[in-house]
């Protein structure tokens, strides 16, 4: 069973779920944390970890989206229409 304290990093902002890691780090630092409680925390910051990369990826496409120079759509150059008077013949 989840610890109260516990979240879901699925429902975090990159913000939210940093300020949870700082939570577990410094819970994980106390000499009263059972072995058990520390599992769960590292569990539960692995998963923050995970979200926490997952936004910062999703950030980083975005950016380069944003900094790629847009493709303007050239028309294609019209080639000038060659008439061969050999090939065409009014009479």
């Amino acid at each position: 069973m989840a610890s109260p304290r516990s979240t879901n990093a699925k429902a975090l902002s990159f913000e939210q779920a940093t300020e949870r890691l700082e939570a577990i780090v410094a819970q994980l630092d106390q000499p009263e944390t059972s072995l058990e409680e520390m599992l769960k925390l590292v569990e539960e910051g692995l998963g923050l970890i995970k979200r926490s990369r997952k936004l910062l990826t999703e950030a980083e496409l975005k950016i380069q989206r944003l900094e790629a120079p847009e493709a303007i759509p050239q028309a294609p150059e019209e080639a000038p229409h060659r008439h061969d008077d050999s090939t065409f013949s009014l009479l």
